[in-house]
């Protein structure tokens, strides 16, 4: 409050005083203890005023219900007669059962919260929200407003307390998309045979004679005063690479490429993905998009992804490169860059193809997922079946691949935007969440 204001009950008291009045004087007190509390309210009703918003998970599978927390906590003598919490959350996102006052803001919301704590005394609230958005969501800032009784002076406090929560994107039965049950990619050409991965450490062993210098574990043997040799994983031999083309964000605005369409391709290469791994492929994935940060420990300068999967996808510039592997961390490490993912300036996928050609083990199964096709990346086609690889490509939308030009290339259509908007609509009635990747 201005100083100034308290002239007025003053100048009240001194003149009860002069006409010795004492319903004037009673007047003149009232004010001054109103004002008093007003200054008090508005100087200490921020302080010890502590916000925390929490997630029951941090990541979650396209479908799934998570549920967010709002505790409020009045650490002090003083009560509060209003606090108002205004929470930016993602637009996308869907609450359900007991909504909350939503502001829309562009892409995202505003929660607007009212409490009235008192003295030492924690609030809770608890929202229960639908995951049917692919992708990295942002919660935060918080803005706090509190103030006096009579609502005559407010002050407010932003918190800088950004978190977020991934997104898995959705996966679905290869069925749905109009794939065949059985080899939707056609037969496995060779028997299967496993094969030892230097890459892949599982334990240690006393060194045999004919071990090559590179299986010896300097360290363990140190420890061990006797040499030691690594003991390698076995990996299968039957490999999936799959490309996912993500066009730059100038073709689509210019070439009509729709988000919905976006969001199909990235379902069907996720479903593939967890599809192959299911049936025993290592499973490898290259795209030319770009991924989109994880505050807080989410991705360093160079683009890599934070917690699990930090060591383990290798960005080059704007590529998403996932050697070929199996297993359950394979498959984390892939939904998470899928989930990732988003449209850049960076290589065409064509670039990206010709660039992983050399890498991957002969006999190797290619999968492209594309809405676009041009001659470079028919010639991308031909070349890697003339290196020997069964090659099929799942088109989105209205792309059509000419068979004359890329004779025993497997050609599916995925489907367009309906395709799409049937799946969103089977996760919103909850019927696909039980059942991933089957075929």
């Amino acid at each position: 409050m201005k100083r100034s204001w308290y002239f007025l009950p003053l100048g009240i008291l001194l003149v009860s005083v002069l006409v010795h009045q004492l319903l004037l004087l009673s007047s003149g007190l009232l004010l001054f203890l109103i004002f008093l509390l007003i200054d008090i309210w508005s100087t200490f009703c921020l302080v010890n005023l502590r916000y925390r918003r929490s997630f029951s998970q941090q990541r979650a599978s396209f479908g799934e219900e998570i549920v967010l927390t709002q505790l409020l906590e009045n650490a002090k003598l003083l009560p509060l007669s209003w606090v108002r919490v205004s929470d930016r959350v993602p637009l996308a996102l869907v609450f359900r059962g007991l909504s909350p006052h939503l502001i829309p803001d562009g892409r995202r919301a505003i929660i607007e919260s009212l409490f009235s704590p008192r003295w030492y005394e924690r609030i809770t609230r608890s929202y229960r929200l639908r995951c049917l958005a692919r992708g990295v969501h942002t919660f935060g800032p918080t803005v706090l407003w509190s103030g006096d009784l009579f609502g005559f002076v407010s002050r407010h406090q932003e918190l800088d307390n950004r978190e977020q929560i991934l997104v898995y994107p959705p996966l679905v039965p290869l069925t749905r998309l109009g794939l065949p049950a059985r080899s939707p990619f056609g037969e496995r050409r060779m028997p299967q045979r496993l094969l030892e991965d230097p890459a892949r450490i599982s334990g240690i062993r006393d060194y045999r004679q004919g071990d090559e210098l590179r299986r010896v574990h300097w360290k363990a043997s140190a420890r061990a005063m006797r040499l030691q040799s690594k003991i390698y994983e076995a990996s299968a031999t039957y490999t999936l690479a799959l490309f996912l083309n993500m066009p730059p964000p100038l073709s689509l605005l210019e070439l009509g490429v729709s988000q919905e369409l976006k969001e199909l391709a990235i379902c069907a290469a996720a479903s593939v993905a967890d599809w192959g791994l299911q049936a025993g492929y290592a499973v490898g994935l290259y795209c030319n998009g770009m991924l989109s940060g994880l505050e807080g420990g989410g991705a360093d300068p160079e683009g890599r992804v934070s917690g699990p999967a930090q060591d383990d996808l290798e960005p080059r510039s704007s590529i998403v490169r996932l050697p070929p592997a199996s297993g359950a961390r394979q498959r984390q490490r892939i939904l998470e860059a899928l989930a990732r993912v988003e449209p850049y300036y960076g290589e065409p996928i064509e670039a990206v193809m010709g660039a992983e050609r050399s890498h991957l083990p002969f006999g190797a199964t290619v999968v492209l997922v594309t809405s676009m096709i041009n001659e470079a990346l028919l010639s991308a086609l031909q070349r890697f079946q003339r290196s020997g690889h069964p090659v099929s490509v799942l088109c989105i939308g209205q792309v059509q691949v000419p068979a004359a030009k890329v004779p025993g290339v497997r050609v599916q259509h995925i489907g367009g935007e309906g395709t799409w908007r049937a799946i969103l609509a089977s996760f919103e009635r909850g019927q696909d969440q039980d059942t991933p990747g089957s075929a």
